[in-house]
């Protein structure tokens, strides 16, 4: 192993050596940032001798980028980014691209920089903000020899270090005090609050132009102007509003006006409170002259009904409750609309909400009508409390035995209409076994003719199994009936099986067929006489008739069935 002597001889012998050796010595060029450094002679103001490249040397050179370190700014302060060599890689040749990205650079973090990309800024590309006019400290890049076009220091974080001041220096706040980084317009988190001229009534729908005006230097055509902000007057509204009293009643509009509207009135700041009757709602925005009739004393107002002023448009239905039909209990002064009368009060009533009916709105029910086919009113009294009053017979009369008796409660509920609870036990086929399992809808099909084209079938419907089940045997076990005097062929499915299952657990071969089963035919299996064929393009298993005679099954030689 060489000693450190050793090690000095052998870097003067190796700086003494011809330009061929140096290429031999050196891995390959450096990038043109650093040709000037491209020498064996100046190999140790990267390299130190025994190490590897150290970061201390690089910022040797590096001043600018050192003072941000030792500052705890910028990127290199984070200790991910301390080693030099991880991301800038040497000796590659003169166009080679010297920053390592690791993930792309598209894809780099730049939170890890100090500052966040957010809203528009992530939109836009590294040297749509990295180039040198943005750079304000652009005379020290100058004498530290940065190409200004391609470093990525010397950017502010402040928005004017980059985009142009709008406002002409009118405004010292940061302009994310009333912009965001989405975007410019509309300045969303301005607040006329914090102004020194607060706004109210209908100064908050005025545009902003009406009161900032646009200034423009006419000498300049392609100047596109500022919104003026500041020497604006507003400590009299005479500064935008002319005075149409002409000074009669002075320059402080505010005694009679305010700026909820020019027409709103303060009564020439007459105090109503004052009087037996104050003012409040509505009656606050009303005209002297609307209770104070022309021709009258001032004092001949009536107040203590509100049927004094105004005419009762429910036409005294509700005169017969506590309250006497007192228009309070279900209005008030800030106007007619919304209703006092809650849920709550409307339980108390002959007919409580509930379920779905709790959603429903009050003009679903209470419609209007007309009184005497001229005087319009309200309807709240009504004949019954029956569903049929509001809803229309969805069954056309069918169900009367059963809503006759208790409503169309006996089968549908306020909270749901399509849930259903009936008892089948009550009509003349009660449900058992799987029947108890499938849906009503796969018996009561849709009518397909009339108003309703698909009102459910509910009554006066066939109990045979036929009627909704496919006759599996193909008419091998019809019988004949009469009904209404019309001659019909039906299976009686329930002589065999049961509602339980399909199996024919209920038929025994002894008792309900003329072939006893007796001997060896009681170990017979059942396809073995009764064999499939074929009718109507179907195959079905033949029951019925089949011959008795042995030889039907047999062979003519002994102890052999035909195959």
């Amino acid at each position: 192993m060489l000693n450190f002597g050793r090690i000095i001889t052998l870097i003067v012998l190796l700086l003494g050596l011809t330009c061929h050796a140096s290429a031999q010595l050196s891995p390959g060029k450096l990038v043109q940032a650093h040709a000037e450094i491209d020498h064996l002679n100046k190999c140790v103001k990267c390299h130190q001798l025994g190490k590897s490249v150290t970061s201390g040397l690089c910022l040797d050179c590096h001043e600018i980028l050192d003072e941000r370190i030792k500052g705890g700014n910028g990127l290199h302060a984070d200790k991910e980014f301390r080693d030099c060599v991880l991301c800038h890689s040497e000796h590659h040749g003169r166009e080679f691209k010297l920053i390592y990205w690791k993930e792309g650079r598209k894809n780099f973090d730049h939170k890890k920089t100090g500052y966040t990309l957010l809203g528009k800024h992530m939109e836009l590309k590294c040297k749509d903000c990295h180039q040198a006019k943005n750079i304000n400290t652009k005379k020290l890049f100058i004498e530290k020899k940065k190409d200004l076009n391609r470093t990525l220091l010397g950017l502010d974080a402040a928005c004017l270090s980059c985009h142009f001041d709008e406002h002409r220096k009118q405004l010292k706040r940061s302009c994310l005090d009333c912009h965001t980084m989405n975007s410019w317009k509309p300045a969303s988190r301005f607040n006329h609050k914090r102004a020194r001229f607060r706004l109210t009534g209908r100064h908050i729908k005025v545009t902003c132009r009406k009161c900032h005006p646009i200034i423009r230097d006419h000498k300049n055509r392609q100047d596109p102007g500022y919104m003026k902000f500041t020497g604006l007057r507003f400590n009299s509204c005479v500064a935008c509003h002319e005075d149409v009293h002409k000074n009669k009643f002075g320059r402080d509009c505010g005694k009679c006006h305010n700026t909820q509207g020019w027409t709103n009135i303060k009564r020439n700041n007459f105090d109503h409170d004052a009087t037996r009757y104050p003012l409040r709602g509505r009656h606050e925005t009303l005209r002297c002259e609307q209770c104070h009739l022309p021709n009258r004393s001032i004092t001949d107002v009536k107040f203590q009904f509100c049927t004094d002023c105004h005419s009762d448009y429910h036409r005294r239905q509700f005169v017969h409750r506590k309250q006497k039909g007192g228009c309070e209990e279900c209005h008030s002064v800030q106007g007619f609309l919304p209703s006092r009368f809650t849920l709550k009060m409307h339980a108390k009533t002959d007919y409580p909400l509930t379920g779905s009916h709790l959603a429903v709105p009050c003009v679903a029910c209470h419609k209007k009508v007309l009184v005497q086919r001229k005087t319009e009113t309200i309807r709240f009294r009504f004949k019954s409390t029956k569903c049929a009053q509001c809803h229309e017979d969805y069954h056309r009369g069918e169900l009367n035995k059963y809503v006759v008796k208790s409503g169309c409660e006996y089968c549908h509920a306020t909270t749901d209409w399509g849930r259903i609870a009936f008892d089948h036990e009550q009509t003349q086929f009660v449900l058992q076994g799987k029947h108890g399992k499938i849906s009503c809808r796969d018996c009561h099909k849709p009518v397909r003719t009339g108003r309703n084209r698909n009102r459910l079938k509910l009554v006066g419907l066939s109990k045979q199994c036929q009627s909704c089940h496919r006759d599996n045997h193909a008419g091998q076990f019809y019988e004949k009936k009469i009904f209404a005097k019309i001659n019909r062929k039906f299976t009686r499915c329930e002589r065999c099986h049961s509602v339980e299952n399909w199996r024919a657990d209920k038929f025994i071969h002894n008792r309900d067929s003329s072939f006893k089963l007796d001997g060896q035919h009681r170990y017979v299996s059942c396809g073995d006489c009764h064999k499939k064929m074929k009718k109507n393009g179907k195959f079905i298993v033949k029951y019925k008739p089949l011959s008795h005679e042995c030889r039907s099954c047999h062979d003519q030689k002994p102890g052999k069935l035909k195959r």
